[in-house]
């Protein structure tokens, strides 16, 4: 991301899960971050809010607070045939997201609209008329109802196949960089690698030391045992066209 007010997210539901209508609200209402879901805060709060309307009964704890022991339990993290995460139970679910531009048109244009971009098994999506801070598509690695991490220390970072006509900025969400965790004062700042992509299939490979933040937020080691999401967006206020495809964890 390339500054704290970068990558904003429109609807973050997983296409395989609906959320309570409060979350929705919030979720599409404001123009909250991205990566992914509402604050641990919030959910919290009303969490703890509706259980004293029933009595009293001890709110449910927010997963998002603590790290997840979930492991994937292979490579394969998305091969463009579904739109959630593969090999993590419950897996996450592709979300998209872009800057409030009135006249900005995307494809797919809704997160209920995703299956559209996986036409062939690959994933595709375009975008054109945002000038803010652009936008694209991304993903929580866990289907949790709240932000939540998990383990991906046995692997040493991603590959995937991708081509297009434009530049593609690919970011690691982790605790570190998200608010949600208290762990960051300035926030928002993720591991991240921008990538000029060509009309030809290329593999890109990066280990986990080879994304960077952009140095203007809380400065911590990337620590894979701490990741929450990942997003792949225009690089700015630009149009944007691009296609992922085989995207896995490596060894």
């Amino acid at each position: 991301m390339t500054g704290p007010d970068t990558n904003r997210l429109v609807e973050t539901t997983p296409a395989h899960k609906r959320l309570p209508i409060w979350l929705f609200v919030l979720l599409c209402g404001a123009a909250a971050p991205a990566c992914l879901y509402p604050p641990a805060r919030y959910v919290e709060a009303r969490r703890a809010a509706e259980a004293k309307s029933k009595g009293g009964a001890e709110a449910e704890a927010n997963a998002g607070d603590v790290p997840a022991p979930a492991k994937p339990t292979g490579p394969l993290i998305s091969d463009g045939t579904k739109p959630v995460v593969m090999n993590l139970d419950p897996g996450g679910g592709w979300f998209v997201f872009h800057d409030p531009t009135p006249s900005g048109v995307m494809t797919p244009p809704t997160i209920d609209a995703f299956p559209t971009a996986l036409a062939g098994g690959v994933i595709h999506t375009t975008g054109r008329g945002f000038i803010d801070w652009g936008g694209g598509i991304g993903f929580n690695f866990q289907g949790a109802g709240a932000l939540t991490p998990i383990d991906a220390s046995d692997w040493k970072g991603i590959t995937f196949r991708a081509w297009g006509t434009s530049a593609m900025h690919v970011g690691l969400a982790t605790m570190a960089t998200m608010p949600e965790f208290n762990k960051c004062k300035k926030c928002y700042d993720h591991y991240a690698v921008d990538i000029y992509l060509t009309p030809e299939p290329k593999t890109y490979t990066f280990t986990w030391a080879d994304l960077r933040p952009g140095g203007w937020g809380t400065k911590v080691p990337l620590d894979p045992k701490t990741v929450v999401g990942l997003n792949f967006t225009s690089k700015g206020g630009v149009p944007w066209d691009f296609t992922i495809d085989d995207l896995k964890f490596i060894q």
